[in-house]
């Protein structure tokens, strides 16, 4: 199977670690993958797009999707972009701290997480990204979480191996946010 992810969001959220992540878990898992990143040149608060596709197969071509097999929106415009462009029986996962309301689509499954929320509540608004990861994995299932923990000391610089726990927090939080949805979807 091959899964066709966009993440995105605006500088700081985590957007481009978090896609990094997701690539080098789905490594660690055997599986192929390849990342692409789009952001604003250097600007804090600029919109930030990353595809990262995973596959069991060997990849042909590079990272990049015009109709995505799921979506993580980290604020509206993520939401405004690509939410109309996710294929059918795809996923978008919905920062709601941010992101007033989710489009109507009967054809694709949508969960709600309230990312800052979560994160504020782990202690840092740091681990936004992070929960979104969670909620992502959660109601995909292209990772394990067990992938992305073993991955977050090479991911993470060292000087901030003191948060691997509560990353690991945010992604358990995140996940549980698809938990229901996905419960209820089968």
């Amino acid at each position: 199977m091959t899964h066709e992810i966009v993440l995105g969001g605006f500088g700081g959220q985590g957007v481009k670690i978090i896609a990094s992540l997701l690539a080098q878990a789905a490594h660690a898992e055997g599986r192929h993958a390849a990342m692409y990143n789009i952001y604003a040149a250097a600007i804090r608060g600029g919109p930030i797009f990353c595809t990262v596709v995973v596959s069991d197969e060997p990849l042909r071509g590079g990272p990049v999707t015009t109709a995505p097999t799921s979506v993580l929106a980290m604020d509206p415009n993520t939401v405004a972009v690509y939410g109309p462009e996710i294929r059918s029986g795809g996923v978008l996962v919905v920062n709601t701290s941010l992101v007033p309301a989710a489009p109507a689509r009967s054809d694709i499954t949508i969960v709600s997480a309230p990312t800052n929320e979560i994160a504020e509540s782990i202690g840092d608004i740091r681990y936004t990204g992070m929960v979104g990861l969670g909620a992502l994995i959660g109601a995909t299932r292209v990772v394990g979480l067990d992938a992305v923990r073993s991955c977050l000391e090479q991911t993470l610089p060292s000087y901030r191996h003191h948060m691997i726990p509560a990353n690991v927090d945010a992604l358990q939080r995140g996940a549980a946010c698809a938990g229901a949805v996905m419960a209820a979807a089968r």
